[in-house]
């Protein structure tokens, strides 16, 4: 597991910034386009959870459509220990090196083998 360097917290904050300075869905792709531009960042996914219930989430990331899909459909954000934790703590955090051990369910395991 890689460790979130201070290069990566620098630019996620960025990225933060622009996501609430974003004014429209350019805005927001545009923000996406310059922290996925990083060379050592391989994988990146962000997660708008709806402020209804019932809403779909809204899903940007890199990572291959058929397991951004099947994520989605089987709505694994409401066990994925990250999202589970940034529900209930400070952003940004940092994961123990042991999470995936902690998790009751594989989702991980899941998604490789589902798409």
């Amino acid at each position: 597991m890689k460790v979130l360097t201070r290069r990566h917290a620098i630019c996620l904050r960025r990225f933060l910034e622009q996501l609430s300075e974003g004014v429209d869905e350019v805005d927001f792709h545009s923000a996406l386009a310059d922290v996925s531009s990083q060379p050592d960042l391989l994988a990146f996914a962000y997660l708008s959870l709806p402020p209804r219930p019932g809403d779909k989430p809204r899903l940007i990331s890199n990572y291959p459509a058929p397991w951004t899909a099947c994520y989605l459909e089987h709505q694994y954000q409401s066990i994925d220990p990250v999202i589970v934790r940034a529900r209930v703590g400070e952003c940004p955090f940092q994961m123990p090196m042991d999470w995936q051990d902690r998790c009751s369910y594989d989702f991980t395991a899941h998604l490789t083998s589902s798409g």
